[in-house]
C-alpha cells in the first residue's frame, strides 16, 4: 500500500485539534433530579454496563473522529500495488491448428495454453482484452473486453479447429487492431521464428508462448489408394522426425465396417521417411490407415482416403517426358501413350495429359496440361505458395524447385504461385494447367509428384457418389441438389454421428476434424473426406520469447489501484450514522 499525496499529511492537525478539545471539555453532565428515589436503580444500570453507557454518551465524538481520519487518508490518495500484464491494450492470438494437440506431460499444448490464459486473465487489472483465433479466416471472439468472467468463459469454450494457422494472414489482421496505444500481443502457439513477427511499430511488444522443446512426432505423411484391374493398391509414406528409429504397427481398415484389412510391423528410420505400397487390397468405398507408435502427436497418425469407383482411361501425350507416365504407373494407374496428332480422337470419358494448349478448347475430355507448346518460358526463382485446394491434400509443394515458367492464362484460377507468378491453374470446367515442363523442375524427384498426378486425375474423374477431399473447415461452392422433401443436407461422420445441417443452395463448409464423412438428403448419399493439411503433420521445436519495445523489461508491470472511492463511501456511511444518532438524541442548542 502507498500514498500518492503525502503533502496533505498536515490535515492530521484537524482530528488532533478535535481530540484535544475533547480532553479539556467538561466531563460531567448537569442534571436536575427532583427526587433521589430512583437514584440507586440508575446507578446499578450504569455499573452493570459502563462501556456501553460510555459509548452511548460519546458516540457522536467517535463517529466524527473516524470520519475526519478517513477524510485525511482520502486526501493522501492511498492505493494498493498489484502486478498486471504490461501494456495499455492487450491482444491474445490463439493458435487453433492441429499441432496444438501435441501432448506434453499428459496434457496437450492447447490445454496448457488455456490454463496460462486463465491465469493471465486474473492479472488484466481492468485493461481491455481482444482475443483472436487463427485460421484461414481469423476470428475475433472478444473485443476490448474487461469482464474477467466473460473472458474465462470464452477461454473455456476454445477448441482446436485443425486448420493451419496461416501466420501471415493473422499478422496482417492483427495490425488492423492496433490503436496507437502501448499494445502487448500474446501469441499462444507451438512455434514461430522471431523474424516472422512485425517490429516496425515502436508501441508493440510480442510475447510468444510456445510448446515444449522435446516433443516427438511420427506421422503418416501421405496416403493414397487407387483401383486397378488387379484390385486396389495403396501407397503410404511414413515420416520419423525424431533422432531415434521408431517401431510401430500400421493398420489399414475398411470404410464400411472398420474391418482391419492389413496389419504390418514397421520400423521408420530416424530423421527419414519410409514408403510402403500394398497391392490387391479388397475393394471398398474408402480406407483408413492407422499408425500405432509411441510419439507425442497422435493426430497425424491416422489418415483416410476415398476410393474412386469409376476408372477412366488416362492418355499421355507421347511428346511429354517419360517420367509423367512412370509417375502414373507408380500409383497403379493404367496409362496409354498416344501420338500428339491422335489426341483429338480420344473418347470423352478419358483423361488427357499433354502440353498442347489447343486441347483445352477442342477436347471433350478433361485435360491435364503440363507445359505449353505456344509460348516461351521465362526464368523464375523463388518458393512455391499454394492455395487451400484439395488437389494439394497429399502433395507437399514446399521443397520443389522451379527454374522457368510459361505465361499464365488470364481467365483461369491460380492455385499455386512461384514468387507471385502463376505456376498451377484451373480452368472453369476443371482442367489443370502446370505452367512448366517437367525438365524445368526437380518435382519428379519428390514423392509428391505421383501423388499430385493421382489427386489431379481423381478430381477430373466424375463420381456422383463422392464430392472429393477437403481441408478442415474449408468452404466451397458445390452444386448440390437436395431431396425435394428435405430441402437440406445433413453431415454425418463415418460412425454415424450428426455433425451439422447445410441448407439447400448454401455454401458447403467441411467439418474441422479429419476423417471420412457422409452427406445425406433423403435417399441421396455423397461421401467426402477431410484430410489434415501437410503443414500440420510436422512439429517444430517449441519457442517462447518476448520481443519488441518492452522485450527487455518484465512482462508484468505494477498497477496502482486507488482506495479513495472506498474511503469516500465509508465517510458517507459514517455521516448517515451520525445523522441518525443526532436525530434520536434530538438537536440541542
Amino acid at each position: 500500500m502507498g500514498f500518492g499525496q503525502l503533502v496533505f499529511l498536515w490535515t492530521a492537525i484537524i482530528p488532533i485539534t478535535v481530540l484535544l478539545y475533547y480532553f479539556f471539555r467538561k466531563k460531567y453532565i448537569e442534571k436536575k433530579i427532583s427526587s433521589t428515589m430512583f437514584w440507586e436503580t440508575v446507578m446499578k444500570e450504569t455499573k452493570v454496563s459502563p462501556y456501553l453507557q460510555y459509548l452511548q454518551r460519546n458516540a457522536l465524538f467517535y463517529l466524527q473522529m473516524l470520519a475526519l481520519l478517513l477524510l485525511m487518508f482520502a486526501l493522501l490518495q492511498p492505493y494498493l500495488k498489484s502486478q498486471a500484464i504490461a501494456g495499455e491494450h492487450i491482444i491474445w492470438v490463439v493458435d487453433t491448428s492441429a499441432t496444438m494437440l501435441a501432448t506434453a506431460n499428459g496434457e496437450t499444448v492447447f490445454e496448457q495454453h488455456k490454463k496460462e490464459m486463465n491465469a493471465l486473465s486474473e492479472q488484466l487489472a481492468g485493461k481491455p482484452l481482444t482475443l483472436i483465433t487463427t485460421g484461414e479466416e481469423p476470428t475475433i471472439l472478444l473485443r476490448d473486453e474487461t469482464n474477467v468472467n466473460v473472458i474465462k468463459s470464452t477461454i473455456d469454450k476454445l477448441e482446436v479447429q485443425y486448420e493451419q494457422e496461416n501466420l501471415p494472414k493473422m499478422l496482417d489482421f492483427t495490425k488492423s487492431l492496433l490503436n496507437g496505444k502501448e499494445t502487448a500481443i500474446y501469441l499462444f502457439t507451438d512455434h514461430v521464428e522471431r523474424n516472422e513477427l512485425p517490429l516496425e511499430n515502436e508501441n508493440l511488444t510480442w510475447f510468444v508462448k510456445g510448446a515444449p522443446e522435446n516433443l516427438e512426432n511420427v506421422s503418416i505423411l501421405r496416403f493414397g489408394a487407387t483401383a486397378s484391374d488387379k484390385g486396389v493398391a495403396a501407397l503410404i509414406q511414413l515420416e520419423n522426425e525424431t533422432a531415434d528409429d521408431k517401431k510401430g504397427t500400421l493398420e489399414i481398415s475398411s470404410l464400411e465396417n472398420g474391418e482391419v484389412l492389413l496389419k504390418r510391423a514397421v520400423v521408420i528410420p530416424a530423421k527419414d521417411t519410409l514408403s510402403l505400397s500394398f497391392k490387391e487390397l479388397p475393394d471398398a468405398e474408402g480406407f483408413t490407415a492407422n499408425l500405432l507408435v509411441d510419439d507425442d502427436y497422435t493426430t497425424d497418425n491416422e489418415s483416410s482416403v476415398l476410393l474412386q469407383k469409376q476408372s477412366a482411361q488416362t492418355y499421355v501425350d507421347g511428346n511429354l517426358h517419360e517420367l509423367v507416365s512412370a509417375a502414373f504407373q507408380a500409383m497403379d494407374i493404367p496409362v496409354s501413350s498416344v501420338p500428339t496428332e491422335q489426341l483429338s480422337d480420344l473418347p470423352g470419358e478419358a483423361v488427357v495429359v499433354t502440353n498442347q494448349t489447343s486441347q483445352l478448347s477442342i477436347s471433350e475430355s478433361p485435360v491435364l496440361l503440363i507445359g505449353r507448346n505456344d509460348e516461351n518460358a521465362k526464368e523464375v526463382n523463388g518458393t512455391i505458395a499454394t492455395e487451400r485446394d484439395d488437389v494439394f491434400a497429399y502433395a507437399d509443394m514446399s521443397d520443389i524447385f522451379v527454374s522457368s515458367l510459361y505465361p499464365p492464362f488470364p481467365e483461369y484460377e491460380t492455385i499455386a504461385q512461384v514468387e507471385e507468378q502463376p505456376f498451377i491453374q484451373r480452368s472453369d470446367r476443371g482442367d489443370l494447367i502446370i505452367l512448366a515442363d517437367i525438365q524445368m523442375t526437380d518435382w519428379p524427384l519428390h514423392p509428391s509428384f505421383p501423388l499430385f498426378l493421382w489427386s489431379a486425375r481423381e478430381q477430373m474423374v466424375t463420381n456422383d457418389n463422392e464430392i472429393g477431399t477437403f481441408s478442415p473447415n474449408e468452404r466451397k461452392s458445390l452444386s448440390l441438389v437436395a431431396d425435394e422433401e428435405k430441402n437440406e443436407w445433413e453431415v454425418f461422420s463415418n460412425s454415424n454421428e450428426y455433425i451439422k445441417t447445410i441448407q439447400n443452395g448454401g455454401q458447403f463448409s467441411a467439418p474441422s476434424r479429419p476423417g471420412l464423412y457422409v452427406l445425406t438428403s433423403g435417399n441421396i448419399e455423397k461421401h467426402f473426406a477431410v484430410a489434415l493439411e501437410q503443414q500440420e503433420k510436422h512439429l517444430e521445436k517449441g519457442t517462447s520469447f518476448a520481443i519488441g519495445s518492452a522485450s527487455q523489461e518484465d512482462i508484468q508491470e505494477t498497477v496502482k489501484t486507488s482506495l479513495v472511492p472506498w474511503f469516500l463511501l465509508l465517510i458517507v456511511l459514517l455521516l448517515m450514522i451520525e445523522w441518525e444518532v443526532q436525530r434520536r438524541r434530538g438537536i440541542t442548542n
